[in-house]
């Protein structure tokens, strides 16, 4: 029997985002999808440049972080309380912001094992899937790993 692989277990129908979606459209689509994070592709070229999480909308850190940025010109021509108030409600803030850019990933033909070993030394929660010129083919989820090891080992096709 041949080793069970991401392309066995990945979703294929990735929800991504683009890299200026706002956080409220993030947290959105998180909603809508009940899903914990989404990889964020260029809508050009379909190249993966980073992932973001329900943790990386949680982090105050990251979005304070990201404030400076966004604030060399006119800062002092928008009044504080509309830049905060936008700010708030996730406006102001893009994916981009606060994404993490080093995005662990993997290709179609990686081991099921590997993928479980990557994940817990990681300690990631979700590997896009890459090919060629970084393009994203698709997503494995701890939840994908455990349904393809756990068919594996039950001697059945994987899931």
């Amino acid at each position: 029997m041949a080793a069970v692989t991401a392309k066995d277990v990945m979703t294929r129908d990735v929800k991504t985002v683009a890299p200026d979606a706002t956080l409220h459209q993030v947290a959105e689509l998180f909603a809508a999808h009940h899903i914990g994070g989404a990889p964020v592709v260029d809508a050009g070229t379909g190249a993966l440049v980073g992932i973001i999480t329900e943790a990386d909308l949680l982090n105050e850190k990251k979005r304070h972080a990201a404030i400076p940025r966004m604030a060399l010109f006119g800062f002092l021509l928008v009044a504080e309380e509309r830049w905060r108030a936008a700010y708030d409600e996730g406006f102001a803030l893009g994916a981009q912001d606060v994404m993490t850019r080093n995005v662990v990933t993997a290709s179609e033909d990686t081991p099921l094992s590997e993928l479980a070993d990557t994940m817990l030394r990681r300690r990631v929660n979700r590997v896009p899937i890459v090919g060629e010129n970084n393009v994203l083919a698709g997503i494995v989820t701890r939840g994908d790993v455990l349904r393809g090891l756990h068919a594996a080992a039950a001697g059945g096709d994987a899931p």
